[in-house]
């Protein structure tokens, strides 16, 4: 075989290499702008795709969005309608300032930082004070932009307060008592016992269940005349103190009466009695 055949050869060869070449280029990079998208990544329990979270905007979900950015961060961008709360300033008041307090410990609530790193932090104070359906985005902002999700917007920091409608805004049993306190004054140490009635009325829509009620000494008893209450009727509640059931303190001081309840925003209301002992009499 002559030289000029082999030249010949050698380039049909290289030819078909480089079709080879760029064609499999085309096809890597073509599955790559197929699957631009992290969501095939393994997430933790505690964080959500920022797809899923986009699609609950999208599908107009009843969630709340929590920033624990810094303001000046959520300024460059942020999701619409989210609260800020800077993770250094997350705690159970700051919370209740924003609407999150109790009434919102069962609200599906999504957090979101920079990274997934503060967002963390966020969902781990919150699970310890008793959030239980919260989620923290994966990969945070970043992520979220480089995948070019919508819902999102620049701009000051409205402050804003979330409400969270409660079940006795609307439905469910609701306990109230006629005052929180009684005061006995001065009474004698060997005149027998006292007693005093407070009023329980269930100002719900739904039937009052009252538990056992205790107290904060043996020398304070109780007694309810019914333990269920029907919507808008009420029970009385007998407390009676013994100032010679034992040894008291000789100034001024308080007894207080527990009563559980299915009442979900007060499962468990308190009132008191406050008594001078007249010792020796």
């Amino acid at each position: 075989m002559d030289s000029k055949n082999i030249i010949t050869i050698l380039v049909a060869i290289i030819i078909v290499l480089g079709f080879g070449y760029f064609g499999t280029m085309n096809i890597w990079k073509g599955t790559m702008m197929n699957d631009e998208r992290h969501e095939d990544e393994v997430i933790e329990e505690h964080e959500i795709y920022p797809g899923d979270v986009a699609e609950k905007i999208k599908n107009g979900e009843d969630i709340v969005l929590l920033d624990v950015r810094t303001l000046k961060e959520y300024e460059e961008i942020h999701l619409k309608n989210a609260l800020l709360l800077p993770v250094q300033e997350l705690s159970a008041r700051t919370l209740a300032e924003i609407g999150l307090g109790d009434s919102a410990k069962n609200k599906e609530i999504i957090i979101y930082c920079k990274s997934g790193a503060r967002s963390k932090t966020a969902y781990d104070i919150m699970n310890s004070l008793g959030y239980t359906n919260i989620k923290s985005v994966a990969g945070g902002m970043i992520h979220w932009e480089e995948d070019n999700y919508p819902f999102t917007e620049v701009g000051e920091y409205k402050e804003r307060k979330i409400k969270i409608q409660s079940q006795n805004d609307s439905t469910g049993p609701k306990i109230t008592v006629d005052r929180a306190l009684h005061k006995f004054g001065l009474i004698h140490q060997y005149g027998g016992t006292v007693e005093t009635t407070f009023t329980v009325k269930n100002e719900g829509t739904e039937t009052l269940e009252i538990g056992d009620i205790t107290t904060s000494c043996s020398c304070t008893s109780v007694k309810i005349s019914s333990a269920s209450i029907l919507a808008g009727g009420e029970a009385k509640l007998t407390v009676v103190f013994d100032p010679d059931f034992h040894e008291e303190p000789t100034d001024v001081f308080k007894r207080t009466i527990f009563i559980p309840t299915n009442d979900m925003n007060n499962p468990e209301m308190e009132v008191t009695i406050e008594v001078d002992i007249d010792e020796g009499k």
